[in-house]
């Protein structure tokens, strides 16, 4: 099967290749497919053609594929956010393959694969645009060990995004209820709480750090963002103006943001403008439980 025949099957049915556990999944792609066919106006067999032509094209410039590595509730979005408003970057969010498709793609000749990433990656990022022949595209999907997918990339960076392990899974517990009656419906808090601790340690302990071109913590995002993203835009050789990079701070900040809300319109970011509850006693747990992977966060 070509790289071109497998990506039209799995854009065309995702429900058949992800478990019903992993359906939100699939669902993205659904959700992407309709948004750009309906933004041109054509068919969904003939946006997913256009693609492919697309992801052949952009081969003769070599665009980057980024990948933002992180465990969750760790500003990825937030900082993804920024970027998509930098001219020359789109951002696709968290981008997940199952098992059958990530076989396919340790098998298949490189150009091939790439191709196929790169078809995935021009569809999560929401259409087709006057810029999509050069632009780089992001995956920030949670994958320690991200070289099962970004191997299969001929020009890429891989930046990891670190936070307070302790505010991750208090994020993680606590403030993304949707998330979790997704995943865990049928857990209390500590169980649930007890999950994300474990999670985060196989995060880590999944880490390769060398993988890496770059470590970023989201705590020095937050003291200096205008500086980071500079800094961020260089690595990824984004050829933007500071005003670029001012706005995008400016327009991603939680102020704008709950203007946003306040109007009933989409925020650009998921940042949490709910009352942050206390949970005291979760955060000592926390701090006990991963006291290692603390160690490990603070020596970075």
């Amino acid at each position: 099967m070509s790289f071109s025949e497998l990506f039209k099957r799995y854009v065309s049915k995702p429900e058949s290749f992800w478990h019903e556990t992993h359906w939100r999944n699939a669902r993205k792609i659904e959700k992407f497919l309709e948004k750009g066919s309906e933004l041109r106006s054509e068919s969904k067999e003939g946006y997913v053609d256009n693609l492919l032509r697309l992801a052949y094209l952009r081969q003769g410039f070599r665009p980057k594929h980024i990948y933002l590595v992180n465990a969750g509730s760790s500003g990825s979005h937030w900082i993804e956010a920024m970027l998509g408003l930098i001219p020359g970057f789109y951002n696709g969010g968290e981008i997940y393959f199952p098992a059958e498709i990530r076989k396919k793609l340790s098998s298949m000749d490189g150009d091939d694969a790439n191709l196929f990433l790169d078809a995935v990656y021009l569809l999560h990022s929401g259409g087709i645009y006057k810029d999509s022949l050069y632009s780089s595209l992001s995956n920030s999907a949670h994958l320690a060990n991200h070289g099962q997918v970004s191997a299969c990339s001929k020009k890429k960076v891989a930046v990891l995004v670190l936070r307070d392990p302790v505010d991750i899974v208090m994020s993680r517990t606590f403030r993304k209820e949707e998330y979790k009656n997704d995943i865990a419906s049928g857990l209390d808090d500590q169980e649930y709480l007890e999950k994300n601790c474990s999670y985060l340690e196989r995060f880590y302990k999944g880490l390769d750090i060398k993988s890496f071109d770059r470590v970023i913590k989201y705590e020095e995002f937050v003291r200096d963002p205008v500086g980071n993203l500079r800094c961020l835009t260089d690595l990824f050789e984004l050829d933007v103006k500071e005003a670029d990079v001012e706005k995008a701070v400016v327009k991603t900040s939680k102020l704008e943001e709950e203007k946003v809300v306040k109007k009933g319109d989409t925020p650009l970011t998921n940042i949490y403008l709910g009352v942050k509850k206390d949970h005291e006693w979760a955060r000592d747990y926390i701090k006990e439980r991963l006291r290692e992977v603390i160690d490990e966060y603070e020596n970075y």
